[in-house]
C-alpha cells in the first residue's frame, strides 16, 4: 500500500537529483553531516531501498501462512518455525537483494559526485578522477581490483545463498 509506494519512489529520481536534494537539506538543517561519509550512506540507502526491499518482499509474498500453521501444529514454538520454515525460504530473496544492491552502490557515481568531500571519495569518484587526471595504469588496476572484489563478494553470497536456503530435492 502506501508505504511501498512510498519505499518505491526514489526510482523514479535520478541520481544526481537525490545528490542534489541531499545536499541542499543538509546544508539547509541544523544536521552537521554534510561532507562525511553519513550523507553518503543516508543517500545510498534511500537510492537503494526500494531494490533491496522488492527482492525481499517478493520472498516473502511466496510464503504461504499454510506452512506457519503446520509447523505450530507439530508443535514447533515460534522461534523453531522461523529458523527452520521460514528463515530457509527467505534467505534467497535476501541474498539476491544484497548482491544488486551492492554490486550496483560500488558503481554509483551520479549521487556519490555531488555529495563527496576531499577525504569521503567513494570507489567510484575516485575512479572518475584517475580518468578525469588521465592516469591509465593506475585506473585499469583499480578498476581490475574493483572487479575481483565485487566477483569474489557475489561468490561468497551465492555460496551462503545455497549453504542455507532450501535444499533441492
Amino acid at each position: 500500500g502506501l508505504l511501498d509506494f512510498l519505499a518505491f519512489s526514489p526510482i523514479a529520481v535520478p541520481g544526481l537529483v537525490l545528490g542534489i536534494a541531499s545536499l541542499w537539506l543538509y546544508l539547509t538543517l541544523p544536521v552537521p553531516i554534510y561532507g562525511t561519509i553519513w550523507i553518503l550512506l543516508i543517500a545510498y540507502v534511500i537510492k537503494y531501498l526500494p531494490y533491496g526491499m522488492r527482492a525481499c518482499s517478493s520472498s516473502m509474498h511466496q510464503i504461504q501462512k499454510e506452512l506457519e500453521e503446520a509447523s505450530e501444529m507439530s508443535g514447533a514454538s515460534w522461534g523453531y518455525t522461523f529458523v527452520r520454515v521460514i528463515l530457509p525460504l527467505l534467505i534467497p530473496g535476501f541474498v539476491a537483494g544484497w548482491i544488486y544492491v551492492i554490486t550496483h552502490s560500488f558503481r554509483e557515481l551520479s549521487t556519490s559526485i555531488m555529495l563527496y568531500r576531499s577525504g569521503t571519495e567513494v570507489l567510484s569518484v575516485v575512479i572518475f578522477e584517475l580518468w578525469d587526471s588521465g592516469q591509465y595504469p593506475e585506473l585499469s588496476a583499480l578498476g581490475m581490483t574493483l572487479v575481483v572484489v565485487l566477483v569474489a563478494i557475489s561468490l561468497l553470497a551465492r555460496w551462503i545463498g545455497t549453504k542455507f536456503a532450501v535444499q533441492q530435492l
